[in-house]
């Protein structure tokens, strides 16, 4: 007999959710929504589809119906007491992650550092959040904080190529010239060959230019 694709069903969410995988992997973002809401329903406890579900709704514009269903599952996880040394820390810190990233790009970088807070009073360590801190900072524009939250995240983990980036830029904007020069050096060392020639060589050209003498930084 086929299993009918009931709420509880597992064998039927898990079929849904490859189908749902598959129509992600297409940008099929209509069916991927289907398939994951129904999921979703079934299995409310499943952050990592909660996750992927919002960012589906995301694909699609639906920026409100995303930031809504993340606030609901935050909330959920939070009323379940589910301690922080168990294997659902990293589920509920990525579904925070992705709140913030959507506040982030929704234009609201002060409710964007609120959520990365969350994150960084159990894990003051975590590199993501402390990228995104500095976007947010960034954003708002708050150019040293946004530079000491980037350093914090390249050493929580300097092999991530973005913080070294977004390190440079905020840099440049304070008139810190060498040490955005530095830090982009920082950036070439992470992505070693992983660039094109004519990127690299457009890095390097920056490099020069932010280290060569100007009347402003001589005084």
């Amino acid at each position: 007999m086929v299993d009918s694709p009931q709420i509880g069903n597992h064998g039927a969410l898990d079929r849904l959710l490859a189908q749902a995988r598959t129509a992600v992997e297409r940008e099929n973002w209509a069916l991927a929504e289907d398939r994951l809401a129904k999921v979703v329903a079934g299995r409310p406890q499943d952050l990592e589809v909660v996750r992927l579900l919002a960012q589906v709704l995301r694909e699609r514009g639906k920026v409100g119906e995303a930031e809504a269903l993340l606030v609901k599952a935050w909330k959920a996880a939070v009323a379940a007491a589910v301690v922080a040394v168990d294997a659902g820390i990293e589920s509920r810190r990525e579904l925070l992650l992705e709140l913030a990233d959507l506040r982030l790009t929704d234009g609201r970088p002060a409710e964007a550092a609120r959520v990365l807070g969350r994150v960084l009073e159990v894990e003051p360590n975590q590199w993501e959040a402390l990228w995104l801190l500095g976007n947010a900072f960034f954003d708002g524009g708050h150019m040293a904080e946004a530079a000491n939250a980037y350093r914090e995240s390249i050493s929580a983990n300097p092999f991530e190529a973005e913080p070294w980036w977004n390190l440079a830029t905020a840099l440049e904007r304070v008139g810190e010239a060498a040490r955005a020069a530095d830090a982009l050096e920082g950036w070439l060392g992470v992505v070693a060959d992983g660039t094109e020639a004519a990127e690299r060589e457009r890095v390097l050209a920056e490099i020069a230019r932010l280290r060569a003498p100007s009347p402003e930084r001589c005084g």
